[in-house]
């Protein structure tokens, strides 16, 4: 037993908590394997790490932007939500253990099942299956309690996430195709769902698929907006702007923006957006550089043909327009669902902006790969279906345990699925 709570301190500590580590070592050892040259072993594994840090900071800076616009459209809808349950905090206090262990099980059931399987796929976001386990073990407590604390328990959870880890890279691995030309990567990420339903969606319009959003013609004296930094700073600039007006320059003053005048905030909030995106970009293209390369090792000697499933951003480099337009079609369908779940007394929803840019954009990205810009437009709208539903039914599925979590991260793999999922263990009770 002391064998194993060592085992989930390390994997809690360094991989959950510091997932570059886990990348860098990776890299490491699959360099290692193929022989590399101790400077090669050094560049590669440091870069990936670096390229992850990257990454990271690219994707807090584009979070950190984001997340006031859900303040500001609760603000100018009016919504007053509230959330049942312990909370998030609470919940991770007396079950965190019991996540971790699930996690080193389900990490070490994806290897067996690359292995020896045909499904050779190696899910390396595995900061993302802290999600996955903490919602779907929240659903189980809500059913079982605290008999989800037995092995028993753990065990089942841990074959669960295994098996979604090497199952989900697979089933979105030829839309992921599609998009790259290639099986260099797949995608490991908690959007899955999503980007597989935006793929399908966005076949309504194949025969324009030749119609691309990174294609489209455009006044000339417009051309400035072909780059992806100067056009997404753009939008997000004249959103946040059209946003700060509609909310009142006095309470984005007193709430969001810490005294900094009002509109300055704005402009300065969607500036900081293209930035996040450009740093995203570059992360992106030095980790998957050196993962992919460094990853033959690993697919030569320990897991024959592995591929790596890697962060959503992966995909942005191949169309990052239609990261913006599946984003902002995705954004504009769940603000229409506000609306009209508001107005109806359905449901008073949450704008979850982050998962909109996270989820609707790649969603954009497969969509335009099967549709062009039109699909890339469509995928954007269901994914906003998606998830305005999907929060819907989490957060009355998880009524006792982390409503709260659920009403401001929804990504589709835990948000499409747990009511599902409790009425299924419900049989069992």
């Amino acid at each position: 037993m002391s064998i194993l709570n060592g085992l989930v301190n390390i994997f809690q500590t360094y991989i959950v908590g510091e997932p570059f580590i886990f990348l860098s070592v990776i890299a490491m050892i699959g360099l290692i394997l193929q022989k590399k040259s101790i400077d090669k072993i050094i560049t590669g594994s440091l870069k990936t790490g670096i390229g992850y840090l990257i990454l990271n900071v690219g994707t807090g800076t584009i979070a950190g932007v984001v997340l006031p616009i859900a303040t500001l459209l609760n603000k100018i809808i009016g919504i007053q939500a509230t959330a049942p349950g312990i909370g998030t905090n609470a919940f991770t206090e007396e079950w965190a253990p019991t996540i971790a262990i699930i996690m080193v099980i389900g990490f070490f059931v994806n290897l067996i099942l690359a292995r020896f399987t045909p499904l050779k796929y190696v899910y390396l976001t595995v900061h993302q299956t802290y999600y996955m386990t903490f919602v779907y073990l929240a659903i189980a407590v809500e059913v079982f309690g605290v008999a989800c604390h037995s092995t028993a328990a753990m065990i089942i959870g841990g074959l669960l996430l295994g098996i979604y880890c090497t199952v989900a890279p697979a089933i979105a691995q030829p839309f992921v195709r599609k998009v790259t030309g290639s099986d260099d990567f797949a995608y490991g990420h908690t959007t899955t769902t999503g980007v597989v339903v935006g793929s399908l969606v966005g076949s309504i319009f194949s025969k324009y698929k030749d119609e691309s959003s990174e294609d489209l013609k455009i006044n000339p004296k417009l051309n400035f907006l072909k780059d992806i930094t100067v056009s997404t700073a753009v939008v997000m600039t004249l959103l946040y702007v059209i946003a700060t007006l509609l909310a009142g320059t006095g309470y984005v003053e007193a709430e969001l923006s810490g005294g900094q005048p009002a509109i300055l905030w704005a402009i300065c909030s969607g500036v900081d957006f293209g930035v996040g995106i450009t740093i995203v970009l570059a992360g992106v293209s030095m980790m998957v550089a050196e993962i992919t390369e460094a990853f033959k090792g690993i697919s030569e000697k320990i897991v024959p043909n592995a591929i790596p499933a890697l962060d959503c951003p992966i995909v942005f480099n191949f169309a990052p327009t239609a990261v913006m337009v599946g984003f902002l079609s995705c954004l504009g369908t769940v603000i229409v669902c506000t609306i009209i779940f508001g107005v109806t007394g359905i449901y008073a929803l949450t704008p979850p902006v982050i998962t909109t840019f996270f989820g609707g954009g790649p969603a954009g990205v497969f969509g335009n790969s099967r549709g062009g810009w039109r699909g890339a437009v469509i995928a954007g709208v269901v994914a906003g279906l998606m998830l305005s539903f999907g929060q819907m039914l989490t957060v009355g599925a998880l009524s006792t345990t982390v409503a709260d979590f659920a009403r401001w991260s929804n990504d589709f793999d835990y948000s499409a699925f747990p009511a599902l999922f409790k009425a299924i263990i419900s049989v069992f009770r």
